[in-house]
């Protein structure tokens, strides 16, 4: 089975998130996922480091970002959000994508994605 659409999946900075947001509805993204995360590992900005004494490690608050979309317009959006989200600094975050092959609207039970074109 082919993917009908591509799951974009974004963690950028905290600081970045208004900027992602307004350049991707002013893009056509009509509906956005935003959840608070803690990213830990190397990639953490030094600058922006917190330690947890419950998960004993240290971490950065980030933002992800999710929205589905059509195939080719994944590439398009990873892109955008890579140039408005980018500081330059270590922690700026990435951008992924993943296939969809369909969603279900739960209060409805419709399918909701039509063919991508």
């Amino acid at each position: 089975m082919e993917p009908k659409h591509i799951e974009v999946r974004a963690v950028v900075r905290m600081e970045m998130l208004d900027r992602v947001i307004h350049c991707l509805k002013e893009a056509g993204v009509s509906c956005l996922l935003v959840t608070k995360v803690q990213v830990i590992g190397s990639d953490v900005d030094p600058d922006a480091v917190k330690f947890s004494s419950e998960a004993g490690s240290s971490f950065a608050q980030n933002a992800l970002v999710q929205f589905a979309c059509a195939g080719e317009r994944c590439e398009m959006f990873g892109e955008l959000i890579a140039n408005v989200a980018r500081t330059g600094r270590m922690g700026d975050g990435h951008v992924s994508f993943h296939p969809v092959y369909d969603v279900i609207q739960i209060n409805t039970g419709e399918r909701c994605l039509e063919e991508p074109g």
